[in-house]
């Protein structure tokens, strides 16, 4: 008989496993049925600590808040179609992004990657009729947990940016996709399946899947305004850009469901972002404050911080052999979730960020302390370090 008092707690895609040994082994399974109903089976424990009945609560409020959630990138510049499709190649001509994120990895909870493509159509080419139209591509993946939670969605979105003067601009985006999600019952395991607190494989689940994987559409729509003013002369680093949008994703509530009876819906999720770039001048140093809020259904979500951005080097004005270099290091908060910190390293056309979210909600504990490394690679044509593009870069 063990005398050890010992907690183990580990999160599944359909199940979370939280056991709590003293004298013998008791375990306490909740089950989630879908994104947003869960049942649940505990054994109350008069011996558990204060700390552990914080837990058990934690896990009662964890379901709705996990399992509802879209992907998050804490580099949210780096992602702009999955934050607003206005912003399709509103900056750059042509870019392109890589994205890898691993969340809660202690927990062996999300792992997202994700692949953009964003262009502007040539306007030599398309003359007027296409002037200020731009298209993008967004492919993501999402995985998590025992039970292989998948999803994958690819995305196409298109923006008209115009020109209201010289330094002020409006942009309009639609973006539409489809969407798989799966989810791999037979690996998970559920609160059915400890009789007397010993888990026993041969046991039904008593879970009633109607299907392990669905497809389905997913739309949404956004306004975008940005206000550039370029620096007076090269090293002058006065500039100014700032950018603010609104969006509305999951228009018309996907059905979101593994049960047939289930009419569980994606709640629509409403977006609003502020972004900025400030040069101080006569110096190579600028600020970056941003902020980002989101709501979705009952829960919502507020990012902001900022980076100070450090340029090595300025571009050669004529011939283009010295390519621009910066380095960018700045700090964000999520509320009551994470502080992030992030690095950036900027030269010529390449971009490639870091950043990591410092776990300091409740599931601190469950994760070690963990929470997720993010790395980003960006190509965008033309530089920014370009002058001819100051107007319209971040």
């Amino acid at each position: 008989m063990k005398k050890t008092n010992n907690l183990r707690f580990k999160i599944k895609d359909g199940s979370v496993e939280f056991i709590l040994s003293k004298a013998e082994d008791l375990t306490i399974g909740l089950g989630f049925q879908n994104s947003q109903t869960f049942f649940t089976h505990f054994i109350f424990l008069p011996f558990a600590t204060a700390h552990c009945r914080c837990l058990l609560l934690l896990l009662l409020l964890l379901p709705t808040a996990t399992f509802s959630q879209d992907i998050h990138f804490s580099q949210y510049d780096f992602s702009p179609l999955t934050l607003n499709p206005a912003l399709t190649s509103a900056y750059k001509d042509l870019q392109a992004t890589v994205h890898y994120k691993e969340q809660w990895k202690a927990a062996n909870a999300y792992r997202t990657s994700a692949v953009t493509f964003e262009m502007k159509l040539k306007q030599k080419v398309w003359k007027k009729l296409a002037k200020g139209l731009a298209f993008g591509i967004n492919v993501f993946s999402d995985k998590a947990g025992d039970g292989n939670m998948k999803q994958t969605q690819a995305n196409l979105s298109i923006a008209y940016h115009t020109l209201l003067n010289q330094n002020n601009t409006l942009s309009g985006g639609i973006m539409g996709g489809m969407a798989q999600r799966s989810i791999s019952p037979d690996r998970l395991r559920w609160n059915n399946q400890y009789p007397g607190g010993v888990y026993d494989p041969n046991i039904s689940s008593g879970e009633n899947f109607s299907t392990q994987s669905f497809v389905n559409g997913d739309y949404s729509a956004g306004l975008l305004w940005s206000y550039g003013e370029g620096s007076r002369y090269m090293t002058a680093n006065d500039q100014k850009f700032i950018n603010a949008g609104f969006a509305v994703s999951h228009v018309g509530n996907p059905k979101q469901s593994f049960i047939g009876n289930s009419s569980e819906q994606l709640n629509w999720k409403w977006t609003a972002h502020i972004n900025s770039l400030l040069g101080i001048e006569n110096t190579p140093f600028s600020i970056g404050p941003s902020l980002l809020y989101m709501r979705q259904g009952a829960f919502n979500e507020l990012t902001l911080g900022g980076l100070i951005k450090y340029k090595l080097r300025e571009a050669s004005k004529y011939t283009g052999y010295v390519k621009g270099a910066a380095i960018s290091a700045g700090c964000f908060y999520r509320n009551r979730d994470a502080i992030i910190p992030y690095f950036l390293i900027e030269m010529n056309k390449y971009s490639i960020g870091i950043s990591y979210d410092t776990n300091i909600s409740g599931l601190a504990t469950a994760t070690k302390g963990g929470g997720g490394f993010e790395i980003t690679l960006r190509f965008g044509n033309p530089s920014s370090f370009n002058k001819s593009n100051a107007k319209s870069r971040f």
